[in-house]
């Protein structure tokens, strides 16, 4: 990461092509397609149709996070790891999506199924995923500047993001002000941003904001423990691991910093249809939970980074050596994803080589800290 300064390609930067420019090539199915097209391809075309490496806020955020792990089980590192998190924040500023104090998005323009986006439009997910960064660095580091980006963070997702309530007790953020989607992951991200800012602020609103989004996603809890990518007329009701693993980390922070009990049952199922469910007899993570293939490295890494969080580093370590057998490169980064007979090898700075360095870094911090469970 440092040594191509934090940019590089991303599976959905295809309409990044000046290709798209063009008025022939401005039809959001055809924009749709070619995307899709660029994203499954096995070999990288991107050099071919002018596609650049980009600095991405996520790759940012992962790497803050990560450097925040290192300054924690290495102190005798530490001038080297604080000033990489202040280049980090540095950048994070500098990066906030247009319009907005403390909100991000991905560097690229982006055409999903119910949306069409931006570069740079803000995400709930992207803001989520930085904003914990930040949120680390503010608690670990005592970083004033991640803690006051924190907080504006959930001002402006108080505020400004669009959100459907369900009565006085339940609420659901939308993906994007740009949308009305029920994705139970993203509504998710809102609630621990809250949880966040309740912790550093000790502000009520926040608490009460988190509570209701969680019960959100709880009501929508099928019968046996596992939670659909999105609901209402939506029809992505597939259950997949990287989702999945997003839900039960929010889930269990929020759990963990307000003491709130009637998480505790909804957590407990989800967390046991996760073990039970979406991950091999050999214990990789799998696809979906009726798909094994591919194996992602960013669904390896989020499978270390929730093992770990539910305190299984050992299972941890047996994905982290697989990843590292498997996909990761001589210059340390690592592919994209392993298909059944073959791997497609494109490195994608935000989706392999930063959610992998992240994870490393957090199985790292917990190994150090129990002293068990030996990476090599």
């Amino acid at each position: 990461m440092e040594g191509m300064h934090y940019r590089g390609y991303d599976p959905y930067d295809a309409l990044c092509s000046p290709l798209w420019e063009l008025p022939l090539f401005r039809h959001r199915v055809l924009r749709r397609v070619g995307q899709q097209l660029l994203l499954r391809c096995p070999l990288n075309l991107r050099p071919l149709f002018r596609v650049r490496p980009r600095k991405n806020p996520v790759t940012l955020g992962l790497a803050l996070e990560g450097y925040v792990y290192a300054w924690r089980s290495f102190p005798e590192r530490r001038p080297l790891w604080e000033t990489r998190i202040q280049v980090c924040i540095a950048e994070l500023q500098r990066l906030r999506s247009p319009g907005w104090q403390a909100a991000w998005g991905y560097d690229f323009p982006w055409e999903a199924r119910r949306m069409s986006l931006p570069a740079y439009a803000p995400t709930i997910v992207a803001t989520g995923i930085v904003t914990g960064a930040l949120f680390r660095a503010a608690t670990i580091c005592q970083s004033q500047p991640a803690a006051q980006l924190c907080l504006q963070a959930a001002d402006e997702l108080i505020q400004r993001f669009p959100r459907s309530d369900d009565g006085e007790e339940m609420l659901c953020w939308a993906y994007s002000p740009f949308d009305n989607q029920r994705v139970l992951n993203a509504t998710l991200f809102g609630a621990r941003l809250c949880t966040h800012a309740y912790v550093l602020s000790q502000r009520e609103e926040f608490r009460e904001a988190a509570r209701r989004s969680v019960r959100f996603v709880l009501a929508h809890q099928d019968p046996r423990g596992a939670f659909p990518y999105a609901v209402g007329d939506d029809p992505r009701r597939w259950v997949d691991h990287l989702h999945t693993g997003y839900v039960l980390e929010c889930l269990q922070e929020y759990h963990q910093l307000t003491g709130d009990p009637t998480v505790s049952e909804g957590l407990q199922r989800g967390w046991t249809y996760y073990r039970r469910v979406l991950f091999t007899a050999e214990g990789l993570p799998r696809w979906r939970d009726r798909q094994r293939y591919p194996i992602d490295a960013s669904v390896c890494a989020q499978a270390i980074r929730t093992l770990c969080r539910f305190g299984e580093e050992s299972a941890a370590v047996r994905i982290a050596r697989w990843a590292t057998e498997h996909l990761q490169n001589a210059d340390g980064s690592f592919a994209y994803r392993r298909h059944r007979f073959w791997t497609q090898r494109t490195v994608f700075m935000r989706w392999s080589v930063a959610w992998m360095f992240v994870a490393l870094a957090e199985l790292l911090m917990h190994i150090r800290l129990k002293g068990h469970a030996r990476l090599d």
